[in-house]
């Protein structure tokens, strides 16, 4: 009897290392199916119980290149790419952006970022590459966002109206 019982203790401490993994794998699992994961998109049910996908929506940067153009959080700069002018009348530049969200993630937050910053949404073009066009006062802002397999690229093009820019020499009729 002593050695059956003996021949399944160590049996039992030959694979105890092996039970106490899948008791901790298996509590991992069980926690993060009871507590969801937040950087998952959730899903609500709609008035008619069918469900809604909700994209987690993305945070402004805290560090904008211009005060009145948000970028969402996560996206880095591709300064090699971009150039800014600005003087006290005018302000013209590319801004080109890279970041992992996801391009319909980006496309809503600048479509609700923006009329924050009392930019017009004037009109959208989807198609793959989204293209957004809006307006503020005298200038004009493009934003295309360009989703690739690995990261989502963002190009915030601003300028004057068509026309507003002068410069500087004056017309034709002062010319001649």
């Amino acid at each position: 009897m002593a050695l059956t019982f003996g021949r399944y203790w160590v049996y039992f401490i030959k694979h105890m290392k092996t039970r106490i993994l899948v008791l901790i794998v298996a509590g991992i699992c069980g926690a993060i199916t009871l507590t969801g994961c937040d950087s998952l998109p959730s899903r609500r049910s709609s008035d008619t119980g069918e469900p809604v996908h909700v994209e987690k929506q993305l945070d402004v940067a805290t560090t904008l290149r211009f005060d009145d153009i948000p970028t969402p959080a996560g996206f880095n700069n591709l300064r090699d790419q971009s150039f800014v002018f600005q003087d006290s009348s005018i302000r013209v530049g590319l801004l080109r952006y890279a970041g992992r969200p996801n391009a319909n993630q980006v496309a809503i937050f600048f479509k609700t970022q923006m009329t924050l910053y009392n930019w017009e949404l004037e009109n959208t073009v989807e198609h793959g590459i989204a293209t957004m066009y809006f307006t503020k006062g005298e200038e004009t802002c493009v934003i295309t966002i360009e989703p690739l397999t690995t990261k989502t690229v963002v190009n915030i093009v601003i300028s004057p109206k068509k026309g507003r820019m002068s410069t500087g020499i004056g017309s034709k009729k002062d010319r001649y």
